[in-house]
């Protein structure tokens, strides 16, 4: 079975259509047969019974030179009794049988044998017969009938049934175009739903199913729109009065006397803005309402570049990026920095390498640092999930860099995927499809 919705109707409606079409040509070719063998047997039937009325009738002397004069093609005729091939069966054997009998006497003896001749199909099944029978005064006569066998295909029929299943097929695919037009409707706006929630709401327009599916698509857009927004403003909220303490404790720990105290106070207010400032980040939807537009990635990692090493971080950069992307440029630039500042974090420094094909972008970073243990490294870019060996708290690490990165692959249809690189260090590869 076909995969899709048009494709599987395309089928049922085609093999519905031409195993109809097939079957009515079987019976159409069923009743003409039935029909030319009734004319053709009625025929035969009334000539036999006119030329034995007629020898009946004749003086037995003179029957010899009547029969000679009588016999030709279809129907001859001789004054003797043969015993023919198999006897005839079937409906024409029953159908010939009943008429003979109808017009010579139920108690008239009759013989009738098949020729064995093989005729198309399309045809009766016996083309001609061989009979005989006994006159009155019990002289047996024997017929032999041959009807000219016509072997004409029927094309006309097959032509008009050939022209009738293109046109309903022809229809067939508009009409199931038609209706499936619709869910392909739906799943595009779906689709950019998911990359945008801001996008212009579906026309209702159309059949009524389309008009109300379109109507409670669009109320689910603006419930989610609005949701979304309220979310924004909590948010928003959330940070400013989860800031304000912190910046208060900030202050105060200032006017600390004790160096040591002073020091690790700070430290840990900074880990608490840095953890809430991420938090936000990741609550807030990766991005979600910035729109998409053409990106220069070799450009935007340049940037990044820059922007690490005037901080006194080591990045590489190889290869560089055919075409534009179509994405949201500040989530990418979000997502591909955090994998950077982990690569120095925890690696020393970073190598990117950028490669890309028809289908697929894919940007590589890769570190020197010690790697993560195969078994943790789908756990890590889950929320909130640090390694207690190399990747510990005293680097700085909140464990939601990893995952915001993940969520921004997937916001853009892509993945990002972790690996233990062969010659030592971590590999993480952001794979975007150019192509969604």
């Amino acid at each position: 079975m076909p995969k899709s919705l048009f494709g599987r109707l395309i089928l049922i409606l085609a093999g519905g259509v031409i195993a109809g079409q097939i079957l009515s040509a079987a019976l159409q070719i069923s009743e003409r047969e039935n029909s030319l063998s009734k004319i053709i047997w009625t025929n035969a039937a009334q000539e036999i019974s006119a030329y034995i009325r007629l020898l009946e009738a004749m003086d037995p002397a003179d029957r010899k030179n009547a029969t000679e004069r009588l016999d030709g093609a279809p129907l001859f005729v001789a004054l003797e009794k043969r015993f023919g091939n198999e006897p005839m069966r079937g409906g024409d054997a029953v159908r010939l049988s009943g008429i003979l009998h109808q017009r010579l006497g139920q108690n008239r003896t009759i013989h009738l044998f098949s020729t064995g001749e093989k005729v198309p199909f399309y045809w009766p099944e016996h083309a001609s017969f061989d009979m005989e029978t006994q006159l009155k005064d019990g002289q047996w006569i024997f017929f032999s009938y041959r009807r000219p066998v016509s072997h004409t295909f029927p094309e006309r029929l097959f032509t008009n049934l050939a022209i009738l299943v293109g046109i309903i097929l022809v229809l067939s695919l508009i009409a199931v175009h038609w209706v499936t037009r619709p869910l392909n409707i739906l799943v595009q706006a779906a689709d950019e739903l998911g990359k945008n929630i801001n996008r212009p709401p579906l026309p209702e327009r159309g059949s009524s199913e389309m008009q109300h599916a379109a109507r409670v698509f669009n109320t689910m857009q603006t419930r989610l729109l609005e949701y979304l927004q309220s979310r924004a403003r909590i948010h928003a909220a959330m940070s400013h009065d989860l800031k304000t303490p912190i910046t208060r404790l900030r202050l105060r720990a200032e006017f600390l006397e004790d160096a040591e105290l002073k020091a690790k106070f700070i430290k840990d207010l900074e880990e608490m803005d840095t953890m809430v400032t991420t938090s936000l980040n990741l609550m807030r939807g990766i991005g979600n309402g910035e729109p998409t537009q053409p990106i220069d990635i070799t450009a935007l990692i340049e940037s990044i570049q820059d922007d690490q090493m005037e901080m006194g971080g080591s990045v590489e950069i190889h290869g560089t990026a055919k075409t534009h992307y179509s994405g949201r440029p500040q989530a990418l630039k979000r997502a591909i920095s955090n994998l950077v500042e982990n690569a120095i974090k925890y690696g020393q420094r970073a190598i990117i390498s950028i490669e890309e094909d028809a289908d697929m972008l894919k940007i590589r970073i890769r570190d020197e640092g010690p790697g993560i243990p195969e078994d943790k490294l789908e756990l890590v870019t889950e929320p909130f999930y640090r390694l207690e060996t190399s990747r510990c708290r005293d680097t700085g690490g909140t464990g939601l860099g990893l995952s915001i990165s993940k969520a921004i692959a997937e916001t853009h249809r892509g993945t990002l995927l972790l690996a233990n690189y062969p010659e030592g260090g971590l590999e993480a590869t952001l794979a975007l499809p150019l192509r969604t």
